[in-house]
């Protein structure tokens, strides 16, 4: 089994304290895809455990976006659709999922000085507790950072 080394570091490191807990990362790489047609809003994913009450996620915002929307995609047989999330109850140890084809963020008006291979700011406002930031590389369109 091979261990990337950073993952291998921090191990030791929190062997040598005592502590042999597994590292779980708190936010699976988060990345905002920006729209295949200008003036259309990009899609935003991400992973996040939850630790601590914080009751329901309420909303997103992005100092580079006008506005962020929650929403949810939903099948049924051959047809797709999407509607509007007001807020996601979690729990302590939740895994809050923003996946494609599923629920995922719309941002609107993204500041056009963003550019694949950049950075994003999302941040999360919870029900209890402090904002959670998280920094979102940029894809393209078709899902590469030029």
């Amino acid at each position: 089994m091979r261990i990337p080394v950073p993952a291998l570091a921090i191990s030791i490191a929190l062997a040598a304290c005592g502590d042999s807990r597994p590292i779980q990362p708190a936010a699976a790489t988060p990345f905002v895809r920006l729209a295949a047609v200008p003036g259309r809003p990009a899609a935003g994913y991400f992973q996040l455990r939850i630790a601590g009450d914080r009751g329901a996620l309420l909303s997103v915002t992005s100092p580079q976006a006008r506005r962020v929307e929650m929403h949810e995609t939903m099948t049924s047989g051959t047809m797709s659709s999407m509607r509007p999330l007001r807020h996601i109850a979690v729990r302590r140890g939740d895994i809050l999922a923003f996946t494609p084809g599923g629920r995922h963020l719309m941002l609107f008006d993204v500041d056009p000085a963003i550019r694949p291979g950049g950075r994003i700011e999302l941040v999360l406002h919870f029900e209890r507790g402090e904002p959670r930031r998280l920094t979102a590389r940029i894809e393209a369109a078709g899902g590469e950072a030029r």
